[in-house]
């Protein structure tokens, strides 16, 4: 079955109808918490800054975006949906890229209103001379948290995908394990080869190894250690989609 963005789009939709209020609430909470603890220091007699207020809704986005993500693929768990779901005339592929956009696009463009609709009512009350500095508007810093979250995003759907139960807690013991280990390997591996140096040698900055400065190979490869970076972000967002991706075919089947 080829891809279709008619199919996509009706999945889309589905998934809206089907998981949009949960979504919708858990924002408003998070959004509203946030909010309260604003007022709560208004009333108290202390300055809110709309940046602060930006960063601890920001914050909320990412780590309820990725609890929600865990959940992405509880609906296979239920026989009576499950079935609904396997039954669907389309794609694995469009089935798990409406779940992907679902949780990681629109849930980012519904905290983003939300959290800007926040800001806006503070705004307001420093229009009747209350405490509040700053700018109404942020986007940097959402286009910031939106880059962080989509890496999480990532993770996390492939751990939905993965594991029937407790997704979250299972990804998150996953990757840890998965940093010890190559801690671990990178610590032994530092031993045995003689890292010499992290940042500022004489070579430039980087990782010197046997007067091998290899941060300045990586500069020369991509052209600065921010393209290197962002190279390294897109493969990990691609490697675990495809994971994902794989894992949610194979409970299909």
């Amino acid at each position: 079955m080829e891809f279709n963005l008619t199919r996509l789009s009706l999945l889309l939709k589905r998934q809206f109808l089907g998981s949009g209020k949960k979504y919708i609430t858990g924002i408003a909470i998070g959004t509203g918490v946030v909010l309260m603890i604003s007022f709560a220091s208004v009333f108290f007699g202390g300055t809110v800054h709309l940046s602060q207020f930006y960063q601890s809704g920001l914050i909320t986005y990412v780590v309820g975006g990725i609890i929600m993500t865990s959940m992405a693929f509880t609906e296979i768990n239920k026989p009576e949906t499950g079935y609904q779901l396997m039954t669907l005339p389309a794609s694995s592929l469009e089935k798990f890229a409406s779940t992907w956009l679902f949780t990681s696009v629109i849930y980012s463009l519904i905290a983003f209103l939300a959290i800007t609709f926040g800001a806006c009512v503070l705004y307001l009350l420093g229009l009747f001379n209350l405490p509040v500095e700053g700018s109404i508007f942020s986007p940097s810093e959402m286009w910031m948290a939106f880059k962080q979250y989509l890496i999480g995003n990532t993770l996390f759907l492939a751990g939905a995908a993965a594991f029937k139960r407790n997704a979250f807690f299972k990804t998150l013991l996953s990757l840890m394990v998965v940093f010890l280990f190559f801690g671990i390997y990178a610590g032994t591996a530092a031993k045995l080869f003689g890292l010499a140096d992290m940042a500022n040698s004489t070579m430039g900055s980087g990782i010197v190894i046997n007067n091998t400065n290899f941060g300045s190979g990586i500069e020369n490869i991509f052209g600065s250690m921010e393209t290197a970076l962002l190279a390294f972000k897109t493969f990990i967002a691609i490697f675990f989609l495809s994971l994902g991706f794989y894992k949610f075919k194979e409970r299909e089947l």
